[in-house]
């Protein structure tokens, strides 16, 4: 028989911010898009936009693609409050080119190129 468990780990569920369909909404109004657009924008249905307007949480997919559009046009301080400086701080870092990326190791690889 093995050691008894001494510590009890609680995982706990994920936050998401309830006032998000305010903040999708306000990315919308700042980028100039009409919803149907945004939707476009961000390769989503616009079924799905709605339900995020109406409380659901996206998925990662989804939010990652949500990010990168807001970060492409200098909107993030829209979807996370506070990230006005680190917002610019990303864009001033972000390589020129697509294979900058690959070399730069962006996505967590963890290998050396």
């Amino acid at each position: 028989m093995g050691r008894p468990q001494r510590h009890v780990y609680h995982i706990e569920p994920s936050r998401f911010p309830p006032d998000f369909p305010e903040r999708l909404e306000r990315l919308r109004s700042e980028a100039g898009l009409s919803r149907r657009a945004l939707a476009r924008a961000l390769r989503v249905d616009a079924r799905t936009l709605r339900r995020w307007r109406n409380g659901t949480a996206p998925g990662p997919g989804h939010l990652y693609r949500l990010f990168c559009f807001a970060l492409e046009r200098g909107l993030l301080h829209c979807l996370l409050p506070g990230a006005v400086g680190a917002c610019t701080q990303l864009v001033e870092r972000r390589p020129s080119s697509p294979r900058g990326v690959e070399r730069a190791g962006v996505l967590g690889s963890g290998g050396d190129a």
